[in-house]
């Protein structure tokens, strides 16, 4: 998608556009996680944003997924479910009872 003629200023900066949001429940975690996908001006590049990160009680940080850069829509959501998913499952078969304390937060999504 091109920038709008209304926004090309040398002042404004990382013009992108709303490609999708979704918002879906991990496992037996009531609490819902929202993703935020965004194509960026002038390019076919995908990055996203995510209202909450997994830190399941086998994890010293949180799971950040580790490319901002995605080909596709459907890639950046992969990265990023696959990830939570699997240290789920790990935290899971270790015994661990699934709970909201497992989402942190994200500080820059509003």
């Amino acid at each position: 998608m091109d920038t709008p003629a209304a926004i090309r200023h040398p002042l404004i900066h990382q013009q992108r556009f709303l490609v999708t949001e979704m918002n879906f429940q991990l496992g037996k975690i009531p609490a819902p996680i929202r993703i935020r996908c965004y194509r960026e001006a002038g390019s076919e590049r995908v990055t996203c944003e995510q209202s909450h990160y997994l830190q399941t009680p086998l994890q010293a940080e949180p799971s950040f997924e580790n490319s901002d850069d995605h080909p596709s829509v459907d890639e950046a959501l992969a990265a990023i479910t696959d990830e939570m998913v699997a240290q789920y499952q790990q935290a899971e078969q270790a015994g661990h009872r699934p709970s909201d304390d497992w989402l942190l937060p994200s500080r820059d999504f509003d």
